[in-house]
């Protein structure tokens, strides 16, 4: 049927209402006329998708059937793309109810021709597998409020001493381990339970200063168990969460076999390239804390508080308190001398190395990290607010560790590690630090949480409001990337990034010391579109076109859609540009513009440069994905280098221009690292049913024995 400006989404929603069941429905979609698209059946389709999802809470099938079918009837290419980046088939909101959404994915398939694409089609089959899993979310869901339910006045607070415990112990996780075993899991993936209880605690209870009065005494001894049951379902929860944050926002597939369903990359190598990615940013950070660690650094803060309490240098720091329950209580001092350990420009060891953490995906030097945050707080400032509690930490578990009794010792550790500070406390204990108000108001609200029924994250945002009072587990908060973490939450990044993006100025100065002529935010009007280009380079008769994304290193599949979707932007610009710049008229053009006297006939060439290392790699439309430094690497060094010898990846003793084009193309660098990734599972047990990762791990010998067989050896001087 032809499209008709005359025919609304509304009109023909009501239309297909007027049938008598689904198969008339379908009929009738082929005798309407299909809104034409505009402005106005843009917006209608906007309300229309938020409809839809009111519906489908409401459990009302067949308006909800309708509705999906009209908005797919009208343009799929730009519904489905809607409705992944809103969520709305995803069962996890709407309770866990699983099956009206696969009921509405089979029906969508039914007019399989009218999504126009495979990945269309793959992705309403991904919705039909993940959903056969909902009841077994549910279930795990179901487990989780009953356990609220039953300790309600203490469940949050006893939560957070467990963690801040995890946290202070060192807790080290074991992968190998069944996935109902506690030691399966990482302390940052208890952490993502914990957020996901207290976000369920709020949808069942309203938030008050009274929720973390008390702590659960059972835990430590009876009812031990029924906190691991608790955080246990909560993780494996957030796996299937995890599952359809990867299936709407990334690109990435559900099927099902048997009981098990499989979360796979469509392309192999995506996931290949996110475990690549991980794996080089772990190695980078451990190589930056090895050389810091080796050149006399700093005094930590746990060698300053040892040596204080050696000395006896903190008397009357801590109480021993009866009531209203037997506790340690802090009795800080006020006294200047005391707020200037935590005032002082000066940093400890543990705070150079999260600094040295944001360097690895940094591009100038390690001091252009301290820099502003918003208008009032600095990352130093940030540093120091953690530097408090890492303080405060210590002291507390210091004076647990002198208690022999280890009964008492458990004792106390749950009555007194978390603390519990009104408002004006904290605010004041703050001024004595920062010494400003707008300061100290400004890093507050960066920091505090309020608990809801949305995402939320312990580690993103530390002081949990609970109205009049704060509730902060301090290690958890002394833990945590907290600078990094300020800026994602709350949308920080272009502050932090500053005027210019130093990751293009590094990739442009690398490609002219390489010998390229290169132009940088280039802007003209050719093949009737208008461009800005990024970078362009050429030399040796190739010409480059290069589109920079600067996201921040993700660390959830939640955050990794933002690296995705700067990739994505940057592929579907460098698809315009090889089509258009492929021809020699246009290509001339672009050379007179800079002029560049050199042969239009030069081949193009593209590639998407990312300032973090998830998806290096892999490829988009044919254009691959390269991380800054490593490409830096390879135009100015042309080494992999080692503790006693490094490889050679240029083909001859210098730097050629095919020497770029290999590594972006065919037999690169990138494509070796990938094929030393083996494939293996990861299981997560759903009740009877399982969810799985399709991954990858690295093999770091046949790693080795890859690039020793194709780059030749260099010894060191």
């Amino acid at each position: 049927m032809v499209s008709s400006s005359a025919a609304t989404v509304e009109a023909l929603i009501a239309t297909l209402l007027a049938t008598r069941n689904q198969t008339d429905m379908i009929a009738k979609l082929g005798q309407s006329p299909r809104p034409a698209m505009s402005k106005a059946i843009g917006a209608e389709i906007r309300s229309a998708i938020e409809t839809l999802g009111g519906h489908i809470e409401a459990k009302r099938r067949r308006e909800a059937t309708v509705t999906l079918l009209a908005l797919l009837y009208i343009d799929a290419a730009y519904v489905v793309p809607r409705l992944r980046r809103a969520g709305v088939l995803r069962a996890s909101r709407y309770g866990y109810a699983g099956n009206l959404i696969g009921t509405l994915a089979k029906t969508a398939l039914q007019i399989r021709p009218l999504l126009n694409a495979p990945e269309r089609a793959r992705y309403f089959e991904s919705v039909i597998a993940l959903s056969k899993l909902a009841s077994n979310a549910r279930a795990l869901y179901d487990e989780i409020v009953k356990i609220l339910g039953s300790r309600r006045d203490c469940v949050l607070k006893t939560l957070l001493v467990i963690l801040n415990n995890q946290f202070y112990q060192g807790w080290v996780a074991d992968p190998s381990q069944p996935s109902w075993s506690p030691r399966r899991y990482t302390t940052e993936e208890y952490v993502d339970g914990a957020s996901l209880i207290f976000s369920i605690y709020a949808s069942l209870f309203p938030i008050t200063d009274e929720c973390c009065n008390h702590v659960d005494i059972a835990a430590i001894t009876t009812d031990a168990v029924v906190y691991e049951r608790l955080l246990l379902a909560a993780v494996r929860l957030t796996k299937f969460k995890d599952a359809e944050t990867q299936i709407d926002g990334l690109p990435y597939q559900a099927t099902l076999e048997g009981e098990t369903v499989t979360i796979s990359s469509i392309d192999p190598d995506i996931e290949r390239s996110v475990r690549l990615g991980y794996i080089q940013s772990d190695n980078q950070a451990i190589i930056r804390i090895h050389r810091f660690r080796n050149s006399n650094p700093p005094m930590s803060m746990s060698d300053f508080l040892d040596m204080g309490f050696e000395r006896d240098a903190f008397p009357g720091l801590l109480e021993l308190a009866e009531k209203p329950v037997r506790r340690y209580r802090m009795m800080l001092p006020t006294a200047p001398e005391i707020f200037s350990i935590f005032a002082g420009d000066q940093m400890f060891r543990e705070e150079v190395e999260s600094l040295l953490l944001l360097d690895v995906n940094n591009f100038g030097n390690v001091s252009d990290l301290i820099a502003d945050v918003n208008e009032h707080v600095t990352t130093t400032d940030i540093f120091k607010f953690q530097r408090y509690f890492t303080f405060l930490s210590g002291v507390y578990q210091r004076a647990l560790a002198r208690i022999e009794d280890e009964a008492e010792r458990t004792f106390l550790t749950f009555t007194s590690t978390v603390f519990v500070m009104s408002h004006d406390n904290l605010f004041m204990q703050m001024m004595l630090i920062f010494r400003s108000e707008a300061k100290v108001r400004s890093l507050i609200d960066l920091m505090k949480m309020t608990i809801s029924t949305g995402h939320i994250d312990l580690q993103y945002r530390p002081l949990i409001d609970l109205g009049g009072y704060y509730v902060i587990a301090p290690q958890v908060l002394a833990a945590s990337n907290l600078v990094r973490n300020t800026i994602v939450a709350n949308g920080l990044r272009p502050i932090a990034l500053g005027p210019e993006d130093q990751m293009v100025n590094a990739v442009i100065d690398a490609l002219k010391s390489a010998g390229f002529k290169v132009e940088s935010g280039v802007e003209l009007r050719a093949g009737g579109l208008d461009f800005e280009l990024d970078i362009v380079a050429w030399r040796d008769g190739h010409l480059f076109f290069f589109e920079c994304k600067n996201a921040y290193h993700p660390c959830s599949p939640h955050e990794m859609r933002n690296s995705y979707d700067h990739i994505k932007v940057g592929r579907d610009q460098l698809d315009k540009r090889r089509r258009v710049f492929s021809e020699t008229t246009h290509k001339s053009q672009l050379l007179k513009k800079h002029g560049w006297a050199v042969d239009p006939s030069a081949e193009v060439h593209t590639g998407i440069v990312t300032a973090n290392r998830i998806f290096h790699g892999a490829a988009l439309n044919g254009h691959p994905v390269r991380q800054a430094h490593e490409l830096i690497n390879v135009l100015t060094m042309g080494k992999l280098s080692g503790e006693e010898r490094s490889l050679s990846i240029w083909a001859g003793s210098e730097f050629h221009a095919l020497d770029l084009v290999t590594y972006l193309e065919g037999d690169s660098i990138a494509a070796k690292q990938l094929a030393a990734l083996d494939p293996t599972d990861w299981e997560v047990a759903m009740g009877y049913r399982r969810l799985t990762l399709a991954t990858y791990v690295l093999d770091p010998l046949k790693l080795q024995g890859i690039m020793e067989a194709s780059y030749p050896a260099v010894e060191h001087a």
